[in-house]
């Protein structure tokens, strides 16, 4: 599906736009760090797991607005530099599927990485050293915690996934990234009072079905991929449209 080619292409966008990827991860990061801090009873941090720290900030109100800002920012496919690398729309249409891809395997290690190091720095420095933790954290992360980490990071880079896949195919069939973005966090914001697909997938599925809920999110993210390049056949990118 892709080739050494598209990945060589892709890091140089990566390159490309490193200023705007170092910002927006960067704010993500601060903002996690802000959560192990005493900003009052109605802010503290309300944690006891890695997990519930990196969804502390609401995934459809921090987490996806971030990665389409990112994503948004740095999808600029009628650019000269991007055209004269393919010969066919069907491979820009791959090029943006694989950008998303690794941005949200990009914003995946970050998290998780920020969100290791902050809980590893309350858990065993502050912590240990604090007689009163209440008044500072209501809960700390424990031992005793079963639930593994690793398949929420995994649940958390498909469902970034999806959503990037989404985004791009909206902007490819309404030329509107503005209009393209507040669909996006619609359906998202949605989730949470009709289906609550995400929160299932975050915090049950890994109890229920976790093999057969990877798979259908596979199966997902390949269709997504496929729509996106079938939708990139019928688009001009030789106009001015693609930057709205």
């Amino acid at each position: 599906m892709f080739c050494k080619q598209n990945f060589d292409f892709v890091w140089q966008d990566v390159q490309l736009h490193r200023t705007v990827i170092k910002t927006v991860l960067g704010v993500m990061a601060l903002l996690m760090i802000a959560a192990t801090l005493p900003w009052g009873s109605s802010t503290i941090a309300k944690w006891h797991s890695l997990k519930d720290f990196v969804l502390l900030y609401r995934y459809e109100f921090f987490h996806l607005p971030a990665f389409l800002f990112l994503l948004g920012s740095t999808l600029q496919t009628n650019i000269w530099i991007v055209l004269r690398r393919y010969r066919t729309r069907g491979q820009i249409g791959m090029h943006k599927a694989l950008l998303v891809i690794v941005f949200a395997g990009l914003v995946s290690l970050v998290v998780a990485v920020v969100g290791g190091l902050c809980t590893a720095f309350v858990k065993y420095v502050v912590y240990p050293n604090m007689k009163h933790y209440h008044a500072v954290f209501l809960y700390v992360p424990h031992s005793d915690d079963k639930s593994s980490f690793l398949y929420f990071l995994f649940m958390y880079f498909f469902v970034t996934t999806i959503f990037g896949l989404i985004f791009v195919a909206l902007t490819d069939l309404w030329a509107k990234r503005f209009l393209s973005v507040m669909t996006v966090m619609t359906l998202a914001i949605l989730d949470m009072f009709t289906a609550r697909v995400i929160p299932y997938v975050f915090y049950i599925s890994e109890r229920v079905s976790p093999v057969w809920t990877m798979i259908f999110l596979a199966l997902i993210i390949m269709m997504l991929i496929n729509i996106v390049r079938f939708s990139s056949n019928y688009k001009n990118y030789y106009v001015q449209d693609d930057l709205l």
